[in-house]
């Protein structure tokens, strides 16, 4: 009886895995030329059974079948699938056609399991593309069907060649929309970080790109650790188990001695076979430590110049397929575009820092020129006027003493939003210099007081004392301006293994004690630091002492 084609009537069509391999991904028209050709050649052939083995990556064992003729319940009843021994593995050594009466009878036939249906004449042959075989296709049938003619095996190798071709066009569409993706998403990311997207987010799109377009299990993003240039650290983190991946984010991985460190430097992509233990300077060296235990193939992206602003890292798990060679031509064009943008976008953010920064600079300058200098010199016009009606006049002498100190607390907080402004400046010797030169001659402007500043030591002012430092000179001299009668003013700030601030005039001595609540603030700010304040006072003037211990870096 002639068996149906099987085009006409659909016979039972269906994929199997073969156990122990993890199948190579095909686009959706591969997918549909093996099955097209497969249900063609067991219709031009008359076979009762088809089949197309796919080669794994290696071409010496079958990856999957594409089975015609045997429904999920034969599968069952099968059991074990053919692993490529026996008559298949002829095929699998010699690539060339096969035509047997009866397969059985072959002296490498290994037989057929219990439930396996029927088979004895037999027909194979390769499917290649270009120069390399993709796969075979494999046509059997029971013994009323008889051997498979010269013409049978002509019209599976037609169809095998058409296939071939077919396949090869596919792989060149693929190749070209895989590029094309490539390329897309390195424009992508360049347009949102030049539309001033959010860094941390756009970081997060370079990691789901990558790992879409590279079939990565896992990607991560790393960049250099602000306080140390031979560590990375991971920023992003994406995977299919979140909650897993997300424990990824924040490690430090350090570049001494890894293939990790040797891409990040070089600034060009890598591609490593086994991503917890690859060759390296003769030795085995970690590429990212534990966080690698269930990877294997793994692709490295730098992202910028020598070394690199960042590196992004894909894996893929330990029983997949190496990264194609060509990955790193497009991990390379994808990179140079990101780095592009990056470089580009780091220096907008630099100009509007700037251009921010210079904004504070001159409203700081504004109060501080103007406002500040207005409001001091009303204090002290309204100070001296107090005190000429103490005697005479106590009650408005008292009322115009609050009023002083009100204006006072107004400077202060001026000063304070000035402070704020300057926030971000840097504490290095020079800078300190510069502020508290400010400081001392915003006060003693137009007083009479030749003041003298003098800075010491080499070490950087912790960032976290400046404004207590600033606090102390501005409140030492601005207390020699009002009672010291002074004509000379010296200040000096030393940083070595602690922090000193002395303030020395050669006026009349402290003030009242009504007006030593200032001086109360300073000693407690130098206690709240583990430090000391002291006042010594002679026939010659003053001097004020102010110190604390130099924090531990």
């Amino acid at each position: 009886m002639t068996p149906p084609a099987a085009g006409s009537l659909g016979l039972p069509s269906t994929e199997f895995l073969v156990p122990g391999v993890r199948p190579a991904e095909h686009s959706e028209q591969v997918d549909a030329t093996l099955r097209h050709t497969l249900r063609l050649a067991v219709e031009h052939t008359r076979a009762d059974y088809g089949a197309i083995g796919v080669l794994d990556g290696t071409g010496t064992r079958l990856e999957r079948l594409l089975v015609v003729g045997v429904d999920a319940t034969d599968r069952e009843r099968i059991g074990r699938l053919p692993q490529g021994h026996g008559v298949l593995g002829l095929l699998l050594q010699r690539p060339e056609p096969v035509r047997l009466a009866d397969l059985s009878t072959h002296p490498e036939a290994v037989g057929f399991p219990s439930g396996h249906p029927p088979m004895h004449a037999f027909l194979g042959v390769p499917i290649r593309v270009r120069d390399a075989v993709f796969g075979h296709v494999y046509l059997t049938g029971d013994l009323a069907r008889g051997p498979f003619s010269a013409a049978d095996q002509a019209a599976a190798e037609a169809l095998a060649a058409a296939a071939g071709l077919a396949l090869a066009n596919a792989e060149l569409v693929e190749q070209a929309e895989h590029r094309r993706a490539w390329a897309q998403a390195g424009s992508d990311i360049a347009t949102a970080l030049l539309s001033g997207a959010d860094p941390d987010s756009v970081l997060r799109s370079i990691g789901e790109r990558v790992a879409e377009l590279a079939s990565a299990d896992v990607a991560g993003v790393l960049v250099p650790a602000p306080d140390d240039d031979e560590v990375l650290t991971v920023v992003v983190a994406i995977g299919p188990d979140k909650e897993e991946v997300e424990g990824f984010e924040g490690v430090r991985l350090p570049l001494v001695d890894s293939q990790l460190g040797t891409a990040h430097r070089s600034g060009l992509p890598w591609l490593i076979a086994d991503a917890s233990t690859a060759a390296h300077g003769g030795r085995r060296a970690p590429v990212l430590g534990e966080l690698a235990r269930h990877f294997g193939p793994t692709l490295v992206i730098p992202l910028g110049g020598r070394p690199a602003l960042g590196t992004v890292v894909a894996l893929r798990l330990r029983d997949r397929e190496l990264f194609a060679p060509d990955t790193l031509e497009l991990a390379a064009a994808f990179a140079a575009q990101a780095s592009v943008a990056l470089e580009l976008a780091r220096s907008q953010q630099r100009e509007r820092r700037l251009q921010v920064q210079s904004d504070r600079d001159r409203i700081a300058r504004d109060l501080h020129d103007h406002v500040v200098q207005r409001i001091f010199a009303t204090g002290l016009a309204l100070d001296r006027v107090s005190r000429s009606l103490a005697d005479t006049q106590p009650e408005t002498a008292a009322a115009l003493a609050e009023r002083v100190d009100e204006l006072d607390g107004t400077i202060a907080r001026i000063r304070s939003s000035i402070f704020e402004l300057h926030e971000a400046d840097d504490a290095s010797p020079d800078a300190v210099r510069t502020r508290i030169v400010d400081v001392v001659r915003s006060i003693t402007g137009g007083q009479g007081l030749r003041p003298d500043v003098r800075l010491r030591g080499d070490d950087d002012l912790p960032p976290r004392l400046l404004p207590d430092v600033v606090a102390v000179v501005r409140e030492l001299v601005t207390n020699v301006v009002r009672h010291a009668q002074a004509t000379r003013v010296t200040v000096t700030v030393t940083v070595d293994r602690d922090v000193r601030v002395v303030v020395t005039d050669d006026g009349i001595g402290l003030p009242a004690v009504a007006v030593r609540s200032g001086l109360t603030n300073l000693a407690d700010r130098a206690e709240r630091h583990g430090g000391r304040m002291s006042t010594s006072t002679g026939p010659r003037g003053t001097q004020i002492r102010w110190s604390v211990p130099l924090p531990r870096r």
